[in-house]
């Protein structure tokens, strides 16, 4: 396993489903909306949320659908399914768009971890080897990028 960098994330909805959330929510009145969640079974989700003062907070909910298809949480949340947090590369033109609106602002998800995932390091081809150097490099300029921009829109505390 090779680490490539952290993915950003925001808490998202369909522009129609927004216009029903008071915003800025309070992240708790966040999970009285239908809501969505990557993963494999029908529960009790949670965000692990940050707040614009560093502050952090647990917030539970009961998703609506749950899939380990992140472009399929994407496209329910465009035609207006429920909130739902995506990765920031994932959603970019998006929210650019306006077909998605960031409604948990400035509360956001915490940071994840992304891996490249591989059966050995032993025997590693040399072309391997420097297509996991190469990703890392791009995903890290990749998320260098999305951290400025969200930092020029005011979302993240300097």
């Amino acid at each position: 396993m090779k680490p490539l960098g952290m993915s950003c994330q925001s808490l998202v909805a369909s522009p129609a489903l927004a216009r029903s959330i008071a915003l800025p929510a309070d992240p708790h009145t966040l999970s009285q909306e239908p809501t969505l969640a990557l993963g494999t079974e029908q529960r009790e989700s949670h965000w692990h949320l940050e707040g614009p003062d560093g502050s952090r907070q647990i917030v539970p909910f009961t998703p609506r659908l749950v899939t380990d298809d992140m472009l399929a949480l994407k496209q329910a949340a465009l035609r207006g399914v429920g909130v739902v947090a995506l990765p920031l590369l994932m959603i970019r033109d998006e929210l650019e768009a306006g077909t998605l609106v960031d409604v948990g602002a400035p509360w956001q998800p915490e940071p994840g971890s992304v891996h490249a995932v591989f059966p050995s390091r032993r025997g590693l081809l040399p072309g391997v080897r420097d297509l996991l150097d190469f990703m890392r490099t791009e995903y890290q300029e990749v998320a260098r990028r999305e951290h400025d921009a969200q930092k020029s829109h005011g979302r993240l505390v300097p």
